[in-house]
């Protein structure tokens, strides 16, 4: 098991059991809102192939442009338009999915940006297959939320809310089992 402290010395991890810290066996600190120990039952990440070659042809292309263009403004306009390219691929480089006992939770790449929902505010789970103009990456489309860095399958969170979130996964059957164990 994985387990750290955090800055109000409240334990945390990864795996099953239990860590005790100085403030006492339950994590009360006053900062310590809940018991934080989390066992994760799926972890999943995904590699954006597709989001990858196309962005690192992107940025080839563009930066062959840019050294082959001999005004100086439009060769530093593709430069940056180059190194946007390769922070996009490394952005969207993977899709990580965890599920653990309280929530679901979701990051790109480096994890620049994460998501969750806790399980209780789910309604409804079902594996859903996107349409290729949907998109990759962060899409808000009629009627639903995607996430998604390769790929058309993914699996349809119905929130109590009313709203609609799809996370795209090669796995679309291996997350549902999890999120709904």
């Amino acid at each position: 098991m994985r387990t750290s402290v955090n800055r109000h010395g409240c334990s945390w991890g990864f795996g099953v059991g239990y860590e005790p810290d100085h403030y006492g066996s339950d994590n009360q600190h006053p900062y310590c809102d809940r018991r934080m120990i989390m066992t994760i039952r799926y972890h999943h990440t995904q590699r954006g192939t597709l989001m990858l070659v196309v962005m690192l042809i992107a940025a080839i292309s563009t930066a062959s442009a840019a050294y082959l263009n001999p005004l100086s403004f439009e060769r530093w306009l593709l430069s940056a338009l180059a190194i946007g390219f390769l922070v996009l691929a490394w952005l969207f480089s993977s899709l990580t999915v965890e599920v653990s006992e309280h929530e679901i939770n979701w990051q790109f790449g480096p994890g620049f940006w994460r998501y969750r929902i806790a399980l209780a505010e789910i309604e409804s789970i079902q594996i859903a297959r996107n349409n290729w103009w949907n998109g990759f990456g962060i899409r808000t489309r009629p009627g639903f939320r995607l996430y998604n860095v390769s790929g058309l399958d993914a699996v349809e969170l119905r929130l109590k809310t009313g709203d609609i979130r799809r996370i795209g996964t090669d796995d679309a059957e291996g997350l549902v089992a999890a999120l709904k164990s």
